[in-house]
């Protein structure tokens, strides 16, 4: 029986790997059927529900399964990598608010984790408000921010942030 279990586990490794391999080089679709695999091989196996979550959502459009797989991923307690993927969960979904949270709650069980960092320089934080004298809910410093946003974004700010920009997954032992 044991000599099963580990040929699952095999298997379960390989099709992660394939897929973090095509998710870095942004194929979606591969690492989608890849993660996939994985997860029907084991079902249960975090990273394996965690990013076919991420997949499903971000080539398949199906939100609720996807948030809910990378929610049920972190169960057993947080870990990075699968925080890291909520965060890109919620950002596909233009729910940066969830991701920043997803993000710090990350660092709070590893604070030194470099992709979680990264993703956290990546999101930004919010500028201060035009008026810094006014509350940030007044209407004149929505306003004045809202055109503020505009003209910086005519002006060569960045444009809107990709999920893929939170960075590439972690590269598989022995790579």
């Amino acid at each position: 029986m044991s000599g099963a279990s580990s040929t699952t586990a095999d298997e379960v490794r390989a099709a992660l790997d394939e897929g973090l391999a095509a998710f870095r080089a942004r194929d979606l679709p591969a690492a989608h059927r890849a993660f996939e695999r994985a997860h029907r091989r084991g079902p249960s196996h975090p990273r394996a529900m965690s990013w076919y979550g991420v997949t499903l959502v971000l080539v398949e459009r199906n939100l609720s399964l996807g948030v809910s797989l990378c929610d049920q991923a972190l169960r057993p307690g947080p870990d990075p990598e699968l925080l890291l993927n909520l965060a890109r969960v919620h950002l596909a979904l233009n729910q940066r608010e969830r991701a920043v949270r997803a993000v710090e709650r990350g660092l709070q069980a590893a604070p030194g984790d470099e992709p979680l960092r990264s993703a956290l320089r990546a999101l930004g934080t919010r500028r201060t408000p035009v008026l810094p004298f006014l509350d940030r809910g007044n209407p004149l410093n929505r306003l004045l921010g809202r055109l503020r946003h505009r003209w910086s974004r005519r002006h060569g700010a960045a444009g809107e942030l990709s999920p893929l920009a939170l960075g590439a997954p972690p590269e598989a032992p022995g790579s």
